[in-house]
């Protein structure tokens, strides 16, 4: 894979790590960050999942365990419920991790499309594919 040609490695040899947060079961943020990753050839990162998030508390936790300072890392996440989602995104800019949040953007968008409220459900995806089968 070429390499951007920056003045100075920042990054050296250590390979980055994402940690992917949902407070279901992460495969929705977790493809989306394989594809991304694809892109970058094989060991290009690191990923880490944490599923079945219910408080912020949780995510403290698995970053007082899981986080290195010394290797770059980001958080990518799914979470159904806004407050749950702010407080995460609060507690990973106190410790200077970038996040991306890969669903309140896309429910926004489709309830101000649809004007309807969105139900906030955790998991709804495989709550559909469970009445659908």
């Amino acid at each position: 894979m070429t390499k951007l040609d920056l003045d100075d490695d920042i990054f050296g040899q250590v390979v980055p790590l994402i940690f992917v947060l949902s407070d279901a079961r992460g495969e929705t943020a977790n493809t989306v960050v394989m594809a991304a990753a694809a892109q970058f050839g094989d060991g290009s990162v690191d990923i880490e999942r944490l599923s079945n998030v219910k408080d912020v508390d949780t995510v403290r936790a698995f970053l007082d365990e899981n986080y290195d300072e010394s290797r770059p890392c980001a958080v990518f996440h799914t979470f159904a419920n806004g407050t749950l989602r702010r407080e995460i995104r609060r507690e990973l800019d106190r410790r200077g991790i970038p996040s991306i949040d890969l669903l309140g953007p896309a429910v926004t968008v489709i309830s101000t499309l649809t004007g309807e409220e969105p139900t906030r459900e955790i998991g709804a995806i495989y709550k559909e594919e469970s009445a659908a089968n």
